[in-house]
């Protein structure tokens, strides 16, 4: 399984790097979310992705089979 973001879409609002650090940071330049693990490979982390991906409120996060 692989995260992604749509850095397109994405506003910046931070709730997926607050809250899933391991999984995401904020990128200092543009604020915008960078990809930790873009390999989901434990269960801990396929569920951290998909938390962040619900509480995106752009819906820029993305967990793909």
């Amino acid at each position: 399984m692989k995260l992604t973001v749509d850095l397109e879409i994405c506003i910046v609002a931070g709730e997926c790097y607050y809250n899933h650090p391991t999984l995401l940071k904020r990128n200092e330049e543009t604020g915008c979310p960078d990809i930790l693990v873009a390999e989901l490979t434990s269960d801990d982390d396929i569920r951290e992705a998909r938390e962040a991906a619900e509480v995106c409120p752009s819906q820029a996060i993305a967990v793909i089979d």
